[in-house]
């Protein structure tokens, strides 16, 4: 069984003095109540439930973890708080950001890394994972390998956009009006093993 440290909660600038100012090198907005994590987090399930089953997240603008992070489920954090901050090391099944702010170091996810709308900022190391889609995000990512779609418009730096997106997916997971991927239905064909990419399209990236 795992033992995880219990969380602190202070105040922003308690937490960015005990991280020698990283947070506020890295945060744009303005935060009060920290939720602090000193070491390494191991969690089952997604990443929000199962830290509210450690300490309340009421209240809570920022979770911050200054070692490793793994996660068995997804991190999905659409919400504008709380915003997350890893230090070490995150693993998990996917990192999804919506309107908070997410900034990790290196990392692996299983399926995806996604940024939704322009209200947030996910920011990463090199991070290793098959997918990494953007929908009009603030998304900082560095994954060597992996398939990038632009979910929003015609990137010509993705190797999918709108201009390719309807012809190269399976129909499953398109939205052909819009010209983009239904990201809920494509997460669950992942999840299931099936293919999301018509053959002629390449096939699959690696696994991450």
């Amino acid at each position: 069984m795992t033992h995880n440290p219990a969380p602190e909660r202070l105040s922003f600038p308690e937490a960015d003095t005990r991280l020698v100012s990283a947070l506020s090198a890295s945060f744009e907005g303005d935060y009060g109540k920290v939720l602090l994590f000193e070491g390494d987090l191991e969690l089952e399930g997604g990443f929000l439930d199962a830290v509210a089953r450690i300490g309340s997240l009421d209240g809570v603008d920022l979770v911050v973890i200054t070692g490793d992070l793994t996660v068995s489920g997804p991190i999905a954090l659409y919400g504008s708080l709380p915003g997350l901050y890893v230090g070490g090391t995150t693993r998990a099944e996917t990192l999804e950001g919506g309107d908070c702010e997410i900034y990790i170091k290196g990392g692996s996810f299983t399926h995806l890394v996604y940024g939704d709308y322009n209200s947030g900022i996910l920011e990463t190391g090199t991070v290793k994972t098959p997918w990494v889609i953007n929908y009009d995000h603030d998304l900082r990512v560095s994954a060597p390998g992996a398939r990038l779609v632009d979910n929003y418009g015609n990137d010509d730096e993705a190797d999918f956009n709108s201009e390719n997106i309807v012809e190269s997916f399976v129909a499953e997971v398109v939205d052909p009006e819009d010209e983009s991927i239904d990201v809920p239905e494509f997460l669950e064909r992942l999840r299931a093993g099936l293919p999301v990419l018509r053959p002629e399209a390449g096939g699959a990236p690696a696994e991450a």
